[in-house]
């Protein structure tokens, strides 16, 4: 009986999440390709993955490429050039970095000419929830493709999930998840601030809102009075990144984006104030006073 050669995979960028995605292909046992423009974030896959000096080589190394870098405009930088290409054409790229769904649609597009298999895909999930039952990966493009792949790709994750042919949908799916996100930190950062300075309790507040989950509440009552945010998921700057995104993303798609632009704001402050290396939940520093909430 033939078995049939597993494909060898590789990942280009190598920061948090593109890190996690290539330990948990090679825990999985796959033939692993790592790249990254910083050589130095490929040494921890030394013995453990191929570490090839050049996006080129790291391509024709491989039969599916994972690209998870800052955003489109880096993925374009290394994929865009004539080798590279070329050498992708008749392989399978599936793209990891975020951007506006338009974005995500000229990349589809560019894939289709370029005669690539394409899938993109965005990330419900952190580093820590890779390779495990955890988080959710959302995937755009043909279903053929995205279920030829499901043996490689339903590990990576705790569930894969298939949204259809339309290249922009996962982004737009995942901006209306992050700026619902962001945009209640940033109104109970006001909130808070106003608590403060009226001298409202903590205690009294939180009961009258019943529709935010009490887990989440207490994660962000503690980060309103912490001096530290200490980050093992994305940093502010790397939030900032994405803000600019979601204001771009309002504009592509006819809408208002003052909204957006108010978030980007807050990141930006905190960022200023010298947290852009922390957590997310360091936005609140754009609102802090000297006393903490009820205080």
């Amino acid at each position: 009986m033939t078995t049939m050669k597993r494909p060898t995979i590789a990942v280009l960028g190598l920061g948090w999440m593109g890190a996690a995605l290539a330990d948990a292909l090679i825990r999985e046992g796959h033939d692993v390709v790592v790249w990254n423009r910083s050589a130095a974030k490929s040494e921890p896959f030394e013995g453990r993955a191929r570490r090839p000096a050049t996006v080129l080589d790291a391509v024709r190394q491989s039969d599916v490429v994972m690209v998870c870098v800052r955003d489109y405009d880096a993925s374009d930088e290394m994929l865009h050039t004539p080798d590279v290409s070329a050498a992708l054409a008749g392989r399978t790229l599936v793209q990891f970095s975020s951007g506006t769904p338009q974005r995500a649609r000229e990349a589809g597009h560019w894939a289709q000419e370029s005669g690539v298999d394409y899938l993109d895909c965005t990330m419900s999930a952190g580093p820590q929830q890779v390779g495990t039952d955890q988080g959710t990966f959302h995937y755009t493009g043909p279903r053929g493709l995205f279920d030829s792949l499901s043996e490689l790709l339903t590990p990576l994750v705790g569930t894969s999930e298939y949204c259809g042919e339309e290249w922009g949908y996962a982004a737009a799916l995942d901006f209306a998840r992050l700026g619902t996100f962001t945009g209640v930190l940033t109104v109970l950062g006001t909130v808070f601030a106003l608590m403060r300075s009226e001298g409202v309790s903590i205690d009294d507040f939180l009961p009258t809102v019943p529709f935010l989950s009490p887990e989440f509440m207490k994660g962000v009552v503690a980060a309103t009075t912490a001096d530290h945010y200490p980050s093992g998921t994305a940093t502010l700057t790397t939030w900032e990144a994405w803000a600019d995104q979601f204001v771009v993303a309002g504009r592509e798609a006819g809408v208002d984006p003052r909204v957006a632009e108010v978030i980007r704001e807050s990141l930006s402050r905190s960022i200023r104030q010298g947290h852009g290396a922390e957590d997310i939940y360091a936005i609140f520093s754009a609102f802090a006073s000297a006393a903490g909430p009820g205080e």
